[in-house]
């Protein structure tokens, strides 16, 4: 299937052309809100999606910019949609490079013909599969078997980060680096090393599992590893969904949204029954593609440390921090990274994009990187994602006839840009023109966006029967550990993980200030959990979710990003 096509018939501009002229500007910092925010919307987006890419020969990657391609175009492989890169490009043009690599996602098996789908390999629900993995042979490989432990490596000074990956061609690993016993690390998910702030994520809630383990053993000493681990494991998946509904979606949506979906957290002893059979949860093409991607505009140029004491900070470029988590085995490495992300203002919410990753993304020891704009935008059309004027019509806007309607909701500069590159107000693509919105009120992204994002966090919450709150047994906690569960926050996790750090703000996702100050770990305003709860005399049982009980649909090896690709059983 192709690519969609501008109203005219003809081409659409190349998404290089769109990212150079709609996206590159100076990125202003948000006001409010921290790095923080931005690695956990990454984190969440991992636990939920992961698109196949098309393979070729025995699994091995397809090339699509090869010169022999690019002198012979009709030689090029169909699963390739290369980005075209214009001559005069300020970036790519002195190292001659007019091609930049681009796969298609690998299109999903269907019953009958029609659009192209693509399949998500991940479970679609928030499960904590980002630490487990998705698939019980991966799970297995993750445990120690002893005690309800995730595996770990435990450095010379006693800290405890994840396995080392010992594969040589993992894409991470550095020969010079493995040559001083610092390997990449391996987790639930194969994006773990992407960048050294998402592996931090991933090494505080390893922590927080083998912690939580540790903690029941002593409630519970007669109970055996399989106990141990599954009930450790219910109890992260809960504190993950609890933040994230908590603290995360908040964020973004404001409060309208919130109240009108009623996704926030229930108070108290209360627990819900709204779980909807019918509610399909999976991932929206739309969502993945485009909409939950306003994270990376978030993303800041410079990655910030800064030493226990507050005298020392340092600067060094997200560049170099790709596939590259190895300080992370230095003594004070974490604590001086996540005190940086604590104190660093994230990018706003906006058109605009840090050249880091619009030009360097991925570079390695490459003169030149990858641009990650460019490739979003590529993406949505690779998936069949609709224009930015129907998801506008979609969530309830007037849909605009021209240029001029879209004055009222858009960035005045931005339009101005989108203007200079697309010919029709029909074929601006959804990533830039959402991007461009103004933002509701008490929220992060514009109306459109908004309305995509709110409608697949409510499917996620309501058609999860597991979810954290519900009253249905066998699955349900009970009310004192629901209780406990509701006391849960980032910075608990934080501080419970990084004994180093020393301090947090009470809600890390936002800049400290007079109304978010920054606590001691030790403050009784950063509430902890009393597991108590979970002591056998207080419980008739304990419930082991098997790691693929999770409702599936006839066929379905993994939730499809969209519900139509479903086939049904004959």
């Amino acid at each position: 299937m192709s690519l969609r096509q501008a109203k005219d018939g003809g081409d659409l501009p190349s998404p290089r052309v769109v990212s150079n002229t709609v996206h590159t500007s100076t990125p202003a910092e948000s006001r409010s809100y921290t790095i923080l925010l931005m690695s956990w919307g990454q984190f969440i987006d991992h636990d939920i999606t992961a698109t196949a890419l098309a393979k070729g020969k025995n699994g091995s990657s397809i090339p699509c910019c090869i010169p022999e391609v690019i002198y012979q175009p009709s030689i090029l492989h169909p699963e390739c949609a290369p980005i075209k890169i214009p001559d005069n490009d300020p970036d790519y043009s002195p190292y001659n490079q007019t091609c930049m690599e681009f796969t298609r996602s690998a299109s999903a098996p269907r019953c009958h013909f029609g659009p192209r789908e693509q399949l998500n390999q991940q479970t679609a629900f928030i499960d904590g599969s980002v630490i487990y993995g998705g698939k019980e042979e991966q799970l297995r490989h993750l445990r120690t078997h002893k005690d309800g432990l995730l595996d770990s490596q435990v450095t010379l000074d006693g800290r405890e980060l994840l396995p080392p990956s010992m594969d040589p061609d993992d894409g991470c690993n550095d020969k010079e680096q493995t040559g001083y016993d610092r390997y990449c690390f391996v987790s639930g998910d194969s994006r773990v090393n992407e960048q050294i702030l998402l592996t931090i994520f991933h090494t505080i809630w390893a922590r927080q599992h083998n912690l939580l383990a540790g903690i029941l053993k002593d409630l519970n000493p007669d109970w055996e590893d399989e106990t141990l681990f599954q009930e450790s494991r219910r109890i992260v998946i809960a504190q993950m969904q609890h933040i994230t509904y908590n603290e995360y979606v908040p964020s973004i949506l404001g409060p309208n949204f919130m109240k009108y979906l009623k996704l926030s957290p229930l108070k108290g002893e209360e627990q819900t029954n709204d779980y909807d059979e019918d509610m399909h949860p999976s991932i929206a093409n739309e969502f993945a593609a485009a909409a939950f991607r306003f994270g990376h505009s978030q993303i800041q140029g410079l990655i910030q440390r800064i030493d226990a004491p507050g005298k020392n900070v340092k600067f060094s470029q997200l560049m170099k921090e790709f596939f590259a988590p190895f300080s992370l085995y230095d003594r004070n490495s974490m604590g001086d990274l996540v005190r940086g992300e604590a104190s660093q203002s994230a990018s706003a919410v906006d058109t605009y994009f840090t050249s880091q990753v619009t030009s360097h993304l991925f570079q390695g020891k490459s003169a030149i990187g990858l641009d990650l704009v460019s490739i979003n935008i590529q993406r949505g059309r690779d998936h069949g994602v609709a224009p930015y004027n129907r998801w506008r019509m979609y969530c309830g806007l007037k849909p605009a006839q021209n240029f001029t309607d879209l004055s009222p909701d858009m960035d005045k500069g931005a339009l101005q840009a989108i203007m200079k590159v697309y010919s029709h107000v029909d074929d601006i693509d959804f990533f830039t023109g959402g991007l461009a919105e103004h933002p509701i009120e008490d929220g992060l992204v514009g109306p459109t966006f908004a309305c995509v994002i709110a409608d697949q966090f409510m499917r996620l919450k309501r058609g999860d029967r597991f979810w954290y709150e519900t009253s249905k047994e066998p699955q349900a906690f009970t009310k004192d550990q629901l209780m406990q569960i509701r006391k849960i926050s980032l910075a608990r996790v934080i501080c419970d993980n990084l004994p180093e750090l020393g301090s947090m703000q009470r809600w890390p996702f936002r800049n400290y200030a007079t109304g978010n100050p920054r606590l001691p770990c030790s403050s009784q305003s950063i509430p902890r959990m009393d597991y108590g709860a979970w002591e056998e005399g207080d419980l008739f049982s304990v419930y082991l979710l098997d790691p693929d009980i999770r409702p599936r649909l006839p066929n379905q090896t993994a939730n499809n990003i969209s519900d139509s690709s479903i086939c049904k059983e004959q």
